[in-house]
């Protein structure tokens, strides 16, 4: 009695969203896969938002607008004292511009946002020279009216070696959820022992970053298969990109656990990404 029975999921494309609610098939990005039939597919963001308390954010980056934003907050589960916002997207913001620019996360640009609370001050420069003139681009939707109380947005993200196509095979898969509160009710959202093992950590930030990354490094994997380079090279990249990785994350982030790069979201993930992925068939294909 946790969850409400139906699933909303939000798609910008009407045909779509039909084939999936009549079918109970994504025949155009994941053909052959059952979609249970309590996922209820909509184009209209306003009725999937309604009265929600646990919103997934699986947009890529460059498409979470202000105009999103705004909906999200007007249209949630207004009595709520605690909404919880899950991304799924993977991205980084650079805001400012010169020595003044800084690196945003996903989820602190949702955080800003749905809060409606300024950049952080603590938050890394790209370079370390203090400067006046650091500006943030982070969208924010217009303020609460007098004497209206909005909820409080947790920002989660969910990350992990999760290949979609064998994830619509049913095939074991495992994530990692990275959650300030550790509230078990996120946990209970994605967490299936039989099919998709999800581990919880506080460290947000270390598995955005994880997320990130492994994209970069799977690019010069895929570069050493264009040139036929053989597995001690590859192994090579993916050992030296996983160091950089921790530094990165530990320069650029605060209170970074080791432990997160052994979870999915780190080891996991960068193994698959760089076997698998599609960065690395495009770099192997450029070379």
């Amino acid at each position: 009695d946790t969850f409400h029975p139906e699933l909303q999921l939000w798609l910008r494309r009407q045909e779509l969203a039909d084939q999936i609610d009549t079918t109970n098939e994504n025949g155009q990005y994941l053909p052959g896969a059952s979609i249970p039939s309590n996922v209820v597919a909509n184009t209209d963001l306003k009725r999937v938002l309604e009265g929600a308390d646990v919103i997934v954010v699986g947009v890529p980056h460059q498409y979470i607008s202000e105009s999103m934003i705004s909906s999200i907050q007007k249209h949630c589960n207004q009595d709520a004292k605690t909404i919880h916002v899950i991304s799924l997207a993977k991205g980084i913001y650079l805001d400012g511009e010169g020595k003044s620019s800084c690196l945003t996360r996903v989820s602190e640009r949702l955080h800003e946002s749905l809060n409606n609370t300024p950049p952080s001050s603590k938050r890394p420069r790209v370079d370390d020279d203090d400067d006046d003139n650091n500006k943030s681009s982070a969208t924010s939707a217009p303020a609460a009216s007098p004497g209206q109380q909005r909820p409080r947005f947790v920002i989660s993200v969910l990350m992990g070696a999760n290949v979609y196509d064998q994830m619509g095979r049913d095939e074991f898969a495992e994530a990692t959820l990275g959650c300030p509160t550790m509230d078990p009710i996120v946990y209970n959202v994605f967490n299936d022992d039989d099919r998709f093992n999800v581990t919880m950590t506080r460290d947000v930030t270390g598995v955005e970053f994880c997320a990130v990354l492994k994209n970069v490094v799977a690019l010069g994997v895929g570069f050493a298969v264009g040139r036929e380079l053989g597995s001690n090279t590859k192994a090579a990249i993916i050992r030296r990109g996983l160091k950089e990785t921790m530094k990165f994350a530990k320069t650029f982030g605060e209170n970074v656990s080791d432990d997160t790069f052994f979870e999915s979201a780190g080891i996991a993930d960068l193994m698959t990404t760089c076997f698998s992925g599609r960065g690395q068939r495009l770099a192997a294909a450029f070379v």
